[in-house]
Order: structure tokens, then sequence, then C-alpha cells
């Protein structure tokens, strides 16, 4: 009986065994298949990991017209996967590579020069890696890759950064620009010219060229010819004209301001004996003001050597409420020099009865020791010393469809003379900044950032302890209790 018994036992044990065993080799099994199709699930509070449902929806609209987008990604897609601080990124790429309409072609910009000279065969994009081209029959969009995600800061009132937060913001970024590229939409950059203005041929040939990688379309615009501001309109640049516009023009910048447009004036000094009054009248609403002098710098440790009008400026910091605040707070940090030639001065209306309804800042400010000396116009102007003159403007009406005015006191400083000295390279990224906040606000799907800090659990010891416990060592004991039962059992 006994001998029945222990072999009854022997049965049973090792049946239990082989079903161990099968249990252990499937689960390894399913796991190594998961891991081959990449399989996961997004359990995340935001769906950080999970394309949006304006981003589905639209892909899976591409998908039944039989769409065919081509996704060229500037990075190998194995050096994201592993890397937790791309992980929403790598994410990201992986969805959209599962719709139909994508076709995602990741490759080494370093080692793939084929590709490279394939997407950018005529050398219109600055390409780096982690950049996306996106190509659509005869359309294509370069997304920089460095937009991804944004950072905000939480400073104490020592201005000392106490939080640091991440936020990706590169669904919103790439679908916004597939749509772009589907319905061929590119914002065109006009360059108003009939007053005597420094022109895009001559004088800004690679601002203009860098706006073209940028996405931008650029022309000349002569008003007195055209019935209105074109449509496909999104900036008019007013580069150092030497006369005012006439009433006519003024009229129909007015009706582009009135439905969201984005002006640019750059104004020299130029000693002309006239006033800007039309153009004045023009940014009155937006509660900015022309100044007719020129700066000089009487710190010599402030200005190039032997000019005293090329001066050394400050970048102004900015609310974090506004859209410009991490450009220049990126900017600031990077120390970079700020210079500025032969400058007037502008400034911001205090006074104006508009103020209320504008968002007015300084981008652009002198140091204290900055003189401004009367020069041009008709009127007589004091001297102005031992304050800080600002150079740089912008403003923003929100009663108006968000339509925007930045005023800059020189047009030289990104003229082709100047745009590869490395002592406007800060001024020059202040004008960039400009550009995308008053070009980018049509190219928006609406798609939230999404915070892409990883999330942590603070225990304390006795926390931890009881953790350690309940995880660790609670499952030992349970398992030599289980051992010491079995083999009692089995030699009983």
């Amino acid at each position: 009986m006994a001998k029945i018994r222990n072999s009854k036992n022997k049965i049973f044990t090792s049946f239990a065994w082989i079903i161990a065993l099968l249990i252990l080799t499937a689960a390894i099994i399913i796991n190594v298949i998961v891991a081959k199709l990449d399989f996961n699930i997004d359990v995340s509070v935001q769906k950080l990991f999970s394309l949006s449902k304006t981003s589905s929806e639209y892909l899976d609209k591409l998908d039944s017209e039989g769409k065919k987008i081509e996704m060229y990604f500037l990075t190998d897609m194995d050096e994201l996967k592993n890397d937790s601080q791309t992980r929403s990124l790598y994410r990201a790429m992986i969805e959209y590579s599962q719709h139909e309409c994508i076709d995602l072609i990741d490759f080494d910009p370093n080692k793939n020069e084929e590709m490279l000279e394939k997407i950018n065969s005529d050398n219109t994009y600055t390409l780096s890696p982690g950049d996306i081209i996106l190509v659509y029959g005869d359309n294509k969009r370069h997304i920089n890759g460095i937009s991804m995600y944004n950072e905000k800061m939480t400073y104490n009132s020592s201005g000392e950064i106490v939080e640091s937060e991440e936020f990706f913001a590169g669904e919103n970024i790439i679908t916004s620009n597939i749509q772009a590229v589907v319905d061929g939409y590119l914002p065109t950059v006009y360059f108003l010219e009939g007053h005597g203005e420094k022109t895009m041929k001559d004088n800004y040939d690679g601002i203009s060229s860098l706006m073209k990688s940028k996405n931008y379309r650029t022309k000349q615009l002569n008003l007195s010819e055209s019935e209105a501001v074109p449509d496909d309109g999104e900036i008019v640049v007013i580069a150092a004209p030497t006369s005012d516009i006439l009433p006519n023009e003024l009229e129909k910048l007015s009706d582009y301001l009135d439905k969201g447009g984005s002006i640019s004036i750059m104004l020299s000094p130029n000693g002309g004996k006239f006033d800007y009054n039309n153009l004045q009248k023009l940014l009155n609403p937006f509660c900015l003001e022309i100044g007719y002098d020129y700066i000089r710098e009487t710190d010599s440790s402030s200005h190039i050597a032997g000019d005293d009008t090329t001066i050394l400026c400050n970048l102004a910091e900015q609310e974090e409420s506004s859209k410009l605040y991490a450009d220049m707070a990126s900017l600031i940090e990077s120390d970079f020099y700020t210079y500025m030639p032969k400058s007037r001065s502008v400034e911001i209306d205090g006074d104006n009865e508009n103020l209320s309804s504008v968002e007015t800042g300084i981008l652009i400010n002198t140091n204290s020791s900055a003189v401004s000396e009367p020069y041009g116009g008709t009127y007589d102007n004091d001297v102005i010393e031992d304050r800080e003159l600002p150079v740089a403007v912008y403003s923003e009406d929100k009663n108006r469809n968000n339509a925007k005015v930045t005023l800059f006191g020189n047009a030289e400083f990104i003229d082709d003379d100047h745009i590869q000295d490395v002592s406007y390279m800060s001024s020059y990224y202040v004008y960039l900044s400009t550009v995308t906040w008053m070009a980018d606000q049509n190219l928006d799907m609406g798609i939230g950032e999404k915070s892409a800090t990883e999330d942590y659990l603070s225990v304390s010891k006795s926390t931890a302890q009881t953790l350690v416990l309940f995880f660790i060592a609670l499952p030992v004991v349970i398992m030599i209790i289980g051992v010491g039962i079995w083999l009692r059992r089995r030699h009983s």
C-alpha cells in the first residue's frame, strides 16, 4: 500500500514539475514574441506613449483616402528605443508608422549621405540628426528635431530654478506638418518694396534661404500695384524704408492686420528730415513708437573698438505666459554676445489707451550707459541718457484676431553683410524667434503637450522596510513553508 502511495506521489510530483516547466517555457516564449513585436500597453494617465484622438482620426482619414506620406527620420530608431529621455518620441514614431498612410524611413544622416542627397538635393534645408522631412508628391516640409520637447521652469524670488519639467510637444508639431504637407500649405513672407527698402534679392538672400528651410516661401510685394496683401501672406516685412508708406498702403496693411496678419518692421536710422506718419498710425493701436535718433555707447567696454554705434545690448526676460518666453530664456542662458549695429530707439507707449488690450514686450535693450542722439525727423528731440533704451519690441492684439507686430530699430543685423558675423548671432536668433512666433499660429491642430518627466515614488525609511518585507521577505517565507510542507508530505 505504501509503495502504491509513493508511486502516486512521484507521478503527481513529476506531473507538477512538468506543468511548472511548461508554464515557465510558455511565459518565456510569450515574452520573447512580445519583445520582438515591440508590443506595449500605454497605462500612463496622459497617454504619453499613444497618439491622441485628433491625430488618430486624421491619420485614419488619410488611410481611407489612400494618401501616402514619406516620413524621413534622421535618426536610427534603435538609438531612441532604450533611451528614457526620448521614449515618448520613439513611441509616437512607432504609432505613426502603423498607419498605412505613413511610410517611415529612419536612417543615420552621418552614415547615409545618399539618403540625405535624395531628400535635400537642392540644399534647401539645414538638417541635423533628429530632424524629420515629410514628402507628399511635390510637397515637402522640414521639422526641426529640437522642437519636439519644451522645458518649463519654475523660479523662486531670487531668480533661481526650483523646478524643471519637460513636455513632449512633438505630436502636435508632426501631425500639423503632416496636414500642411498634404494640403500643400506654404506660408509666404512678403518683403515690402517701393519705399527705398532693403530688398530680399540684394540684401536678404541669406535670411530668405533660411526662411525657405523653415517652410516659408519668400516674395517681394509692391502694395501700390496690389489691391491687398495676398491671402497667403503670413508675414509682411518692412525693412529700412527711406520714405513713408502711402495712405492707401496704410489702409491695406490695416485691413491685413484686422484679419490677424503679422508685420515685421525694421527701421534703421537714416537722418531723413521727414516723419513716418503712416507707419506710426499703423503702430499706434499696438502701443509702439518710432524714435528719431541713433544710439551710441559711452562705455568703451560695451561697443566695438573704434565704433561707438555698434553696441553691446541685453536680451530682455519675458513673462512665463509669453509665447516668446522659452526661446528668449534659452538665448539668455546661452550667454551669446548681443550686438546691434547703428540703431534707433523704439518704445512701448505706456500712456496709449489700447495698452490694456494688447500684449507688449521688449526683446532687446541697451545698457544704461548708452545715449540717444537726435537724428532725423521733423521734431526737436532731446538727448536721452542714464536709462536702458529698447531697440526691439513686439506687440500682439488679442482683440484683432491675434494680429502681431515687431519693431526693430535696425535692419542691417540680419542682412547678408552681417548674418555670418558671430557678434550678431544672438540678435539674429531673436529675429528668427519672432518669425516663428508670428508665422506658426496657423499650423496648430490643438494637440496638447504631454509631460515627459518620469514619475518617482518617494517613501520614508520605515515605509521602504515595510515594502521590502511585504514584496520580498514574505514571498520567500511562504516559499520556504511550501517547500517544507511538500517535503514532509513527500516522506509521510
